[in-house]
């Protein structure tokens, strides 16, 4: 019997296995580079879900300390020129109408306080003091010294009417009583989770809220901001108000002339021409407050036109053509002035007219055009609703006046505000 010849298996040749493990490669990228936008997408995701949460739960924690009542109103304490008083301390509050006050941003605790929080030394820095109360403290440090030597406040040089009462935040009742209110919320019970005075940190809080306070037509109203605080490679960081702010420390982009003011939300005010943060977050006490650009049209809209009103789109340009938006607001070497962050992608704004925008499309450095797009034009008001300057009715417009928002970078280090939600409820 004649056995047939053995067969003879050919391998695999080496430009065969180099042609398949290049294959190989090209899968493995493809399917790796699908991770970094799958983490995005998830937390983007989660910030979406819990950033009404944690709203609601900061409206929470504001309802159980303070009432509607405690507020007051400026004419309470003899005080009819908000505007004039409150650019003097480099802030921009003025009364929309008689009784009424635009938005006031609680105080932050920057030291301790003896015999007055019950809170732990060293959790005292960063505490929101809601009227001010430890400004307006007598003796050293107090009016005398301006009210801002222990505490950033919203008038740190303080405002005087004819009861012989400085404030130097919002206006409280004066049925309750005659000195402010001593009304605290902790960093602490600001970070979400919240960490119990006294326990140790061992995680950072994956947010953290502010707020700040408004009367409008007899109610309060509270506007809550909703931010992450991330480091230098993603890591997070608890948020603390208390070192943030100070002169020459509140970030190379503020630089060392800003006044002691709460540093989040941050005020921009449009009706300003002048290149330092400091500056800019102020505006005259006589003259036209809304910056031209920023105007609220008149009579019908024009939708042919490109603007806040109608596209909600914000260009380049002075004057009636454009909101001066300018290609070096982001310069590529240093970092971008907090005055206009407001452009940053994701950013949450809520305006004088308390209402809240989103950047839908904003820029990050000076390769994007210069132009922003809000998620929706920006919302006409009617006149009985326009919330002009009472103080001064012969000189105002309707239009954006004021815009506060989270700061997208508060340090020279990088770490970095990512603001993820804003409201207005009444209190």
């Amino acid at each position: 019997m004649t056995q047939a010849p053995a067969t003879v298996r050919r391998a695999f040749s080496l430009i065969e296995l180099l042609l398949s493990v290049f294959i190989l490669a090209i899968g493995i990228i493809s399917v790796s580079a699908l991770f970094p936008a799958g983490i995005a997408q998830q937390q983007q995701s989660a910030d979406d879900q819990l950033g009404p949460v944690i709203a609601e739960q900061a409206l929470g924690t504001l309802r159980s300390r303070v009432r509607s009542a405690d507020f007051g109103t400026f004419e309470e304490f003899g005080v009819f020129d908000v505007l004039g008083q409150s650019v003097a301390s480099q802030s921009f509050a003025y009364r929309p109408a008689p009784g009424d006050w635009s938005w006031i941003r609680p105080a932050v605790v920057r030291q301790a306080q003896a015999n007055l929080l019950t809170l732990p030394t060293a959790e005292q820095p960063g505490t929101l003091d809601l009227f001010a109360a430890v400004a307006q403290r007598p003796g050293p440090p107090g009016p005398g010294t301006g009210g801002g030597a222990q505490e950033f406040c919203e008038f740190p040089q303080g405002i005087a009417g004819g009861l012989g009462i400085t404030l130097y935040g919002a206006p409280y009742s004066t049925v309750q009583s005659l000195a402010a209110p001593a009304i605290f919320v902790s960093q602490r019970e600001r970070w979400w989770p919240s960490v119990p005075s006294g326990a140790a940190v061992t995680v950072p809080p994956q947010y953290a809220w502010e707020c700040m306070f408004r009367r409008s037509g007899g109610r309060v109203q509270v506007a809550i901001f909703v931010f992450r605080v991330v480091g230098v490679g993603g890591a997070l960081k608890p948020w603390n108000a208390a070192p943030t702010g100070q002169t020459g420390t509140y970030d190379n982009a503020v630089g060392a002339g800003m006044a002691a003011l709460p540093p989040v939300p941050y005020r921009r005010v449009t009706a300003t021409t002048s290149a330092s943060a400091g500056a800019a977050t102020t505006g005259q006490d006589t003259g036209t407050q809304v910056a031209q650009g920023w105007q609220q049209p008149v009579g019908v809209l024009n939708m042919g036109t490109v603007g806040p009103y109608t596209t909600g789109t914000f260009v380049s340009g002075t004057g009636a053509a454009g909101q001066g938006l300018l290609p070096g607001d982001f310069p590529a070497a240093a970092l971008p002035q907090v005055q206009v962050q407001w452009q940053s992608p994701g950013q949450w704004i809520v305006d004088n007219n308390g209402n809240v925008h989103r950047v839908a499309i904003g820029r990050r450095g000076p390769q994007d055009p210069v132009q922003v797009r809000f998620s929706a034009p920006v919302p006409r008001m009617p006149d009985a609703q326009a919330f002009d300057d009472y103080e001064l009715p012969n000189d105002t417009v309707p239009g954006l006046r004021t815009m506060h928002y989270v700061p997208v970078i508060i340090d020279a280090n990088g770490t970095q505000l990512v603001p993820i939600y804003a409201t207005v409820r009444d209190l």
